[in-house]
């Protein structure tokens, strides 16, 4: 049988990405069909520099072939079509593509020159292409929405034959622009690695490091982010001196972990509210740190005016943390209220900042948000993940049976 090329075309590495592709190519090789499925990667660029993801020793990383096309991911934007790396990308993925002739794509983006030359030139050989993506209604990254915008979105959307999304607000989006009949997946993008997480979250060798990091002793309220406008840190700041001021002698430290331009500011806030010993800012804490230093915290907050995700939120609830969450982030859907955390309104300090107060106060409902923690997400897992994969594979007739395959699906049928 002639095998079945499926190729993965993203911005850049990322350790989501390759935790991600490898659990698929294991989930091929479990399934026996390593011989008839044959995945490789794409990156359009090795690294980029908004996360700061190592990009060397990729091929080392990924369990099956990588191409990279060029040193660094020049970004998003409109500036992005413009940059003088996009005409070397596009021939090189033309020859790729051409040389392959891939049965099934899935790209990262569905506004990249690279996601739209393929799904544009794999028509020629019936080539189902996808979209790995998170967008939702309320989305406001570059520009404001309006009627104009979303037909010019539509157009591209429309082009791609299936959408994998993490939640319903996006799946949902990208049927409105792309077509209600077209196939769109939750549970099928930005997924962690859930028990490697909770198993990092259980470690306590890294307890003197993090406490030396973060400058506290005891509980905190954790926000790990980037020091930009959309993460709404100010009014974080504003909500938590309103919660000081009610009980100064009972508020839990906070603490903003992270980098970006409005450092100095938020520097500068913590100080007018005279809160520089209760509130910390300190440096990113080390990757594998992260779940252990969410599990001390009393909660993990993400504030965010507006975020297509937050993975943020995924990695807290995996660690057993409970959750602050806004609800302009799309992982409001992983939170229960008063079950594994709240969401709120990033713009109401006000309610916030009671929520602090009741995180502080309730001792005993913070335990029982604790242990729900880590299994309320059990099913926003890389198994959802990997399923969603293979049924994009079987939905277009293009995943062969095998007899294992199929005395599976019979035993089902009958139980």
């Amino acid at each position: 049988m002639k095998p079945v090329r499926l190729l993965a075309i993203f911005d850049s590495h990322t350790p989501y990405l390759a935790f991600r592709l490898n659990a698929f190519q294991e989930a091929i090789d479990a399934r026996g069909l390593d011989d008839v499925l044959k995945l490789e990667v794409v990156l359009i660029g090795a690294e980029e520099a908004s996360y700061g993801w190592e990009g060397e020793g990729l091929q080392k990383l990924y369990q099956m072939p990588i191409t990279i096309l060029s040193n660094r991911f020049r970004g998003l934007g409109m500036r992005s079509f413009l940059h003088s790396s996009v005409p070397g990308c596009l021939w090189k993925l033309f020859k790729i593509l051409l040389r392959q002739r891939p049965k099934v794509v899935f790209v990262g983006g569905y506004d990249r020159p690279e996601s739209m030359l393929t799904t544009l030139l794999g028509r020629l050989w019936r080539c189902k292409t996808g979209v790995w993506n998170d967008s939702k209604f309320s989305d406001a990254e570059s520009f404001g929405k309006s009627i104009w915008l979303e037909l010019i979105k539509s157009l591209m959307v429309a082009r791609y034959h299936f959408y994998l999304c993490p939640g319903r607000d996006s799946a949902d989006y990208h049927r409105f622009l792309g077509g209600r009949k077209k196939l769109a997946l939750t549970h099928a993008w930005d997924v962690v690695d859930n028990a490697t997480i909770g198993s990092q979250a259980d470690d306590t060798s890294f307890d003197e490091a993090i406490a030396k990091a973060l400058t506290v002793e005891g509980e905190y309220f954790l926000v790990p982010v980037r020091f930009i406008e959309k993460k709404n840190s100010m009014r974080v700041i504003d909500a938590y001196a309103r919660y000081h001021e009610r009980s100064p002698n009972e508020s839990i430290p906070l603490v903003i972990c992270g980098k970006g331009p409005q450092e100095e500011a938020m520097r500068a806030a913590i100080a007018k509210h005279g809160l520089t010993d209760s509130i910390k800012m300190v440096p990113w804490l080390a990757y594998e740190q992260v779940p252990r230093a969410s599990r001390r915290s009393r909660a993990v907050l993400l504030a965010s005016t507006h975020d297509q995700w937050g993975m943020i939120v995924n990695e807290a609830l995996a660690a057993g943390a409970p959750v602050l969450v806004s609800n302009r982030c799309g992982a409001h859907e992983l939170v229960r209220n008063q079950v594994n955390g709240f969401t709120f309104d990033p713009y109401d300090t006000e309610h916030l900042g009671r929520l602090f107060g009741v995180l502080t106060e309730d001792t005993e409902l913070v335990s029982q948000m604790r242990e729900a923690a880590s299994s309320s997400i059990d099913g926003f897992s890389i198994d959802q993940w990997i399923q969603n994969h293979f049924d994009v594979l079987e939905h277009f007739g293009v995943l062969p049976e095998r007899p294992a395959m199929v005395a599976n699906k019979e035993t089902q049928a009958v139980s």
